[in-house]
């Protein structure tokens, strides 16, 4: 008889987000993290139609916050293991603003049997040049003191059309897959780890978010006026547990 593993572990994800499946989804609400981030999360920034869905990060100031830019954070109810997750995307082309997609755990966002812990897994598009995208990993580092940024330069522009993206996660490291084909690679080295399910699974997330002036050297400075506004675009998200990125198109 085969080890029985998590239903959270054993679910795959194959949603075009139409609409708004309450069953593996959840959306930040009512709150916001801090710095580095100038906005804070409103579900309502969050739309789904016949064609994917959108997040919108614009001014739309609140009396019960001091952030008056709200965006949109979809996060995964459970928590995943080894796989491969993919998305079919636009990133926002606005300087200041990173368009996302990643796994997560942390001290707030703590799998069963987790440590707790903050691990993640990165793809992220800095809104002052979408002709690249930024790879990044962090594993067991509370403090974000050992990041593993790569960027990745592309043949066209990220905010232009949709293209699959994906992070085959494995026991051995990380591959990122661009439309199918493998573009890099890290190891799981016990010099330098990359996050394990020994530690925690992994939350699937997406936002869209507004930089902090003070780190405007990464992805640009962020327009505070009220007429700036900003929109990432998703077409499907899927996940197959210990799967293959490099699927045909």
């Amino acid at each position: 008889m085969g080890l029985s593993l998590p239903a959270s572990a054993q679910n795959s994800i194959d949603d075009l987000l139409t609409d708004f499946d309450q069953t593996i989804w959840w959306k930040s609400d009512g709150w916001s993290n801090g710095f580095p981030f100038l906005n804070r999360w409103e579900g309502e920034a969050i739309e789904h139609s016949d064609n994917g869905m959108t997040i919108i990060l614009s001014h739309q100031p609140s009396t019960e916050s001091n952030y008056a830019f709200q965006s949109g954070e979809l996060r995964s109810h459970n928590f995943y293991g080894y796989g491969c997750y993919e998305v079919e995307m636009k990133a926002a082309a606005v300087p200041g603003v990173i368009s996302s997609f990643f796994l997560f755990a942390g001290p707030y966002d703590k799998p069963v049997n987790g440590n707790g812990m903050h691990n993640e897994i990165d793809i992220e598009f800095l809104g002052n040049n979408t002709n690249a995208v930024q790879f990044n990993f962090w594993t067991n580092d509370d403090r974000y003191a050992r990041s593993h940024e790569h960027l990745h330069y592309l043949s066209f522009d990220a905010s232009q059309k949709y293209h699959r993206y994906a992070i085959q996660w494995t026991a051995d490291g990380i591959e990122w897959y661009i439309d199918g084909v493998r573009v890099y690679r890290v190891d799981n080295l016990p010099s330098d780890p990359t996050p394990t399910i020994d530690d925690n699974r992994l939350r699937i997330m997406a936002n869209l978010w507004a930089t902090d002036p003070r780190i405007s050297n990464w992805a640009g400075e962020f327009d505070t006026s009220p007429s700036n506004q900003a929109t990432a675009q998703y077409k499907a998200i899927r996940f197959i547990p210990n799967g293959q990125c490099s699927t045909p198109l």
